[in-house]
């Protein structure tokens, strides 16, 4: 008599006999292939085994940011500092955490977000291919629990093309620019936070949306009548209400780009023009003849004028669009986008960000007990290939974290530490001990110097000038490093240190390489002052490279043997040259204080350039530090650097 397959495995399960394995040396039979009724089955199935091995569906489990870019250090920033519905109730305290949650349920039920669907009117598909909610809280710096709602908009991705959904965001750029320009002009300063800015943008598509759980009893305590009677069980008895959603809450890929459009059109209603070079910065002429200016990233922006009363109009005008709950900040002193701004001191700009620098070294893993007076030792671009240790994988996600969080720093009010970030965001793949040390090494730079800020004052609107150098073969892999900044008078505006992507085989070229990588922001930031309305004729770039200068103005007449392999594209910046767009002019090596963004300084060299580049004195000192446990300067008094002159366009 046979016996069936299902007894066999019935007597596996009761440990009658034993399940059949291979001898040793002999491969195990190949798996069953699993079968499927249908496709929409089989996704479903994937999906299911992805979010089960998937790190972010547990929140026990470390997230793997290995795939996450440096250049996203913005979001990712964000994203870790939130906590789950779950972990925000248990470190927060339920009644916090429940308040929290309350209010944010209670202001998308007033804006009218959605209607709740019986599910008896809604098709399987439409059930299976329902969004889920997520829910993140955060602790705000006043001591207040923030609880945002978001959608699921992942499965989105499947049929929304990326470009479809791209929203703009205000440039850190225009940022310093704007508002360094606002600081030399004397004007009134107002940030603005719309809340709940997403729920008041109607969507343009069909959304159903699912609440599980303990937001479903939220639903019912808020309107019981309402909610209530459309709740039902899943498979697993978890209470379920579906609704469908009527705006674009956070998370939907079309959110930002629709609430963009809609902001835009408000703004041009009122009177403001877009400038062109950068679609979240607008501006009006009042009729005072003042320029009133308001830039905008999603949600969060700051206006500017000569005259306080347009801010208070064009807050009235924002009330009565959004209602009353616009939170906003007025005076010297305000937060805007991580930055801490301060306009007090007349025609000048400060920007630091103090307890950023204060949250990157508590959430290090390791303890920063000691302080270095510069950010990178010589030998920061060296790497050993041999008789180093990779990183663990819990201490190279901590490494790749940290690197992110640096980044964001250094791209703002920490400009001095540009160069060993540059480095670090190379090494973040494969890390080894050896860029441990390093990553140590700035942050121990960063805890002797927490409130170093960053000083901007403008004494020459007529030209922006431009400081570009590179170092030769600086690299393990003898590739050169690019450093340039530009300045309206006192301090770097904008600033940039890169790896050169290709080798040179002279100084001279890598200075060419170095120039190519600038030009696209030098023009960038010509044509967007002029768009702002000021009379700039051309951009002055310094350099202190006099073959690469005769090559950038002359191109191929000034080229020899030596230089004809270079690539003609590195002479682009010739053709700016003739359409007087640029000018180039010499400057000493001693003076090119953009020479700490080519490569690591020390001593008295590295605080000469940061005093340019920060706009700080040379013998700066952290408060409550000890001569003893810095660099002593000597002689500050030696120190000598040609200014750059303010040169008259005209």
């Amino acid at each position: 008599m046979k016996v069936g397959r299902s007894a066999i495995r019935r007597k596996v399960n009761e440990r009658k006999i034993k399940k059949f394995m291979p001898r040793d040396g002999r491969a195990p039979a190949p798996k069953k292939r699993r079968k499927f009724k249908s496709k929409q089955r089989a996704r479903r199935w994937l999906k299911s085994k992805a979010k089960q091995n998937s790190p972010w569906g547990d929140p026990s489990k470390d997230v793997d940011i290995s795939s996450i870019e440096v250049e996203d250090a913005d979001l990712f920033g964000v994203i870790l500092a939130q906590l789950s519905l779950k972990q925000g109730m248990k470190q927060f305290g339920e009644e916090r955490a429940e308040e929290s949650i309350m209010k944010e349920f209670q202001m998308l039920h007033d804006n009218k977000c959605w209607i709740p669907r019986d599910v008896s009117s809604l098709s399987k598909a439409e059930r299976v291919q329902a969004l889920s909610t997520v829910v993140f809280m955060k602790e705000k710096r006043d001591g207040k629990i923030k609880t945002r709602s978001c959608v699921n908009g992942a499965p989105q991705r499947e049929y929304i093309k990326k470009e479809d959904a791209a929203s703009p965001t205000v440039h850190t750029d225009s940022v310093f620019i704007t508002a360094a320009i606002s600081a030399h002009e004397g004007r009134d300063n107002m940030t603005f936070d719309i809340p709940g800015a997403f729920v008041t943008t109607k969507t343009d598509e069909y959304v159903i949306m699912c609440l599980r759980g303990h937001l479903c009893e939220i639903m019912t305590r808020i309107d019981p009548t309402l909610y209530r009677k459309h709740i039902t069980k899943d498979g697993k008895g978890r209470p379920v209400l579906y609704v469908q959603l009527y705006k674009s809450l956070y998370g939907l890929l079309r959110s930002a780009l629709l609430f963009y459009k809609k902001f835009k059109s408000e703004l041009e209603t009122y009177g403001f023009e877009m400038n062109p070079y950068d679609p979240c910065v607008f501006n009006r002429t009042t009729k005072r003849g003042h320029q009133h200016t308001v830039i905008f990233h999603v949600d969060d922006g700051l206006s500017s004028c000569k005259d306080s009363y347009e801010n208070t109009k064009l807050l009235k005008y924002l009330n009565k669009i959004y209602g009353d709950g616009i939170t906003f900040t007025r005076g010297h002193n305000f937060d805007y986008l991580g930055m801490d701004m301060d306009f007090s001191e007349k025609g000048v700009l400060g920007v630091s960000m103090i307890p950023y620098i204060e949250n990157i070294l508590e959430e290090f893993p390791e303890l920063i007990d000691k302080i270095s007076p510069t950010p990178a030792a010589d030998y920061l671009f060296k790497v050993r290939e041999e008789n180093v240790e990779s990183l663990g994988e819990d201490q190279a996600m901590a490494f790749h974290r940290t690197v992110a969080q640096l980044l964001f720093l250094c791209m703002r009010a920490r400009r001095d530490i540009q160069t060993a970030v540059a480095f670090l965001t190379t090494r973040v793949k494969h890390p080894d001990e050896d860029d441990w040390g390093k990553v140590k090494r700035v942050l121990q730079y960063l805890k002797g110097t927490k409130h170093l800020s960053l000083r901007l004052s403008i004494d020459n609107l007529e030209c922006t000038r431009w400081l570009v150098d590179a170092s030769h073969g600086v690299h393990w892999d003898e590739k050169g490093h690019t450093g340039a900044a530009m300045t309206l008078g006192e301090g770097a505006v904008m600033s940039f240190s890169h790896k050169h992507k290709i080798n040179a085989r002279s100084s001279t070229e890598d200075e060419l390489i170095g120039v190519d990588n600038a030009i696209t922001k030098i023009l960038w930031s010509l044509n967007f002052m002029r768009s702002q309305g000021h009379n700039i004729n051309h951009a002055l770039l310094y350099q202190d490279n006099r073959s690469a200068i005769l090559l950038e103005v002359n191109g191929k007449l000034s080229s020899s043997k030596r230089t004809k392999h270079i690539n003609k594209k590195y002479f682009y910046v010739k053709d700016q040259v003739d359409q007087g767009l640029v000018k180039i002019e010499h400057l000493g090596t001693k003076s090119m204080w953009v020479d700490t963004l080519s490569k690591p300084k020390q001593g008295l060299s590295f605080r000469a350039d940061r005093a340019k580049l920060m706009n700080c004195p040379v013998d700066w000192q952290e408060p409550g530090v000890t001569c003893s446990k810095r660099a002593v300067l000597k002689d500050v008094s030696n120190i000598k650097t040609m200014p750059i002159r303010a040169v008259n366009a005209k």
